[in-house]
């Protein structure tokens, strides 16, 4: 049996011998929506527990919609030149309307990348703003949620007559979903707004693990969740949200609009019912890809493949990933966590909290669980740094041996598809 998992830009062509049984998943996607462009002006038209959208444009005033940064994919620039050509055609056009990369703490667009997300015409005619977390003269302290976060956001959004979330929703490992309120917080607030919400991630105990209600699949109970929310509910100026589901690359399928919080839910229950796939045992050796660029971009994006796939492993099996981390970790506070080896992550974090400090916990558990070997572009101390091995070719041979296909599961998609043990 031969099974392919996306790498980068390509795929990697896996060998697993003479075996039969081997449970493939995620690699099924729904049927795409025929226009995704028709269905995102549907749902401007009729959106959920909000006025319809040409209702609520301000006659005057500046309008703000954002986007999600690179490594959320999605069919950006398609669908946002629909609802751009909506607003101009209702009053707001490029001259009152700046479209806001809402990058949190995330690495900007470098040369040609905005073209090739937006597309060129969008950012010809458009004027499209780059969110930066760390300039403070360009924010708006706007209060404090009731877990303490204080709430500083983009001064140009903060003051917006209007504000249109537009995002791509999946899962997120420890936020429960991507999209919705996230592209308020941590899209366009402060370093301080970002790194105060995340620390809800980690419990009383930061080196002990992940809070209770923090993984994928889960807003209920939630703490990163409610408090984004609530921030995003402080920001002042009137928001719409927009919300899509993407599929294979290019691809839309689904899309819903209105109310932040609600039309968020409805987006987040298609993911639920799409994109969840049960597994009846636990499996010795599981292989994934991380779904290829840009969900590979770097180790921070896919650890969340790891993460999602320990859910269907044996406790001290064996996890194969294919995530070619071109860019390296993305994200210094994540690789710091890790100066004085693996083992003393836990107690650097409780001295001291640090952005993605819970996705150096998470992966010191997961190195801790079972036995992960990753196939990269990193050097192979890099990789070891972090608890990994590195998967060369030709490795799986010796790895999978003694290992029958009833007790290996292949997973395409391991960063959109999770597997819930029945």
């Amino acid at each position: 049996m031969r099974c392919a998992l996306s790498y980068h830009d390509g795929s990697l062509d896996i060998d697993l011998g003479e075996r039969h049984g081997v449970k493939v998943a995620g690699n099924v996607y729904p049927a795409p929506l025929s226009d995704p462009e028709r269905s995102c002006i549907e749902a401007l038209e009729k959106p959920i527990g909000a006025p319809a959208l040409r209702k609520i444009i301000p006659r005057s005033g500046s309008i703000s919609v954002l986007i999600s940064d690179l490594t959320r994919g999605g069919n950006t620039g398609g669908m946002l030149a629909g609802l751009l050509g909506f607003l101009e055609a209702h009053g707001a056009g490029p001259e009152r309307v700046t479209v806001v990369a809402a990058l949190g703490m995330h690495r900007g667009f470098r040369r040609g990348e905005l073209e090739a997300h937006l597309g060129a015409d969008i950012v010809r005619r458009w004027k499209v703003l780059e969110h930066d977390a760390r300039d403070a003269a360009s924010l708006l302290d706007v209060g404090t949620t009731s877990a303490g976060t204080p709430c500083l956001f983009n001064r140009t959004v903060a003051e917006s007559s209007l504000v249109i979330v537009f995002g791509a929703v999946s899962f997120h490992y420890f936020a429960g979903y991507g999209g919705g309120r996230k592209l308020i917080l941590p899209g366009v607030a402060g370093e301080r707004t970002i790194v105060a919400n995340h620390r809800l991630s980690l419990g009383r105990d930061p080196g002990a693990g992940l809070a209770p209600g923090c993984r994928s699949g889960e807003l209920e109970g939630n703490p990163v969740h409610e408090d984004m929310l609530a921030g995003a509910r402080l920001l002042g100026a009137r928001t719409f949200a927009v919300n899509s589901v993407s599929g294979a690359p290019g691809s839309v399928l689904f899309v819903s609009a209105g109310e932040l919080d609600v039309s968020h839910r409805a987006a987040c229950d298609f993911v639920s019912a799409h994109f969840r796939f049960p597994v009846d045992r636990l499996y010795r050796a599981v292989l994934v890809s991380a779904g290829g660029f840009p969900r590979d971009i770097n180790l921070l994006q896919s650890h969340k493949a790891l993460r999602h796939a320990s859910n269907a492993l044996e406790e001290g099996e064996l996890l194969l990933a294919a995530a070619a981390c071109p860019e390296g970790i993305g994200s210094d506070s994540y690789s710091a966590a890790f100066d004085d080896g693996r083992h003393a992550v836990p107690d650097t974090v409780r001295k001291s909290y640090s952005l993605n400090a819970q996705t150096a916990i998470s992966t010191c558990e997961l190195t801790a669980r079972f036995s992960i070997y990753l196939r990269s572009m990193l050097a192979d101390p890099l990789v070891a740094r972090f608890g990994f091995c590195s998967w060369k070719s030709g490795f799986e041979e010796y790895l999978l041996e003694g290992i029958a296909g009833e007790e290996m599961l292949v997973i395409a998609d391991a960063s959109r598809f999770l597997p819930v043990k029945r």
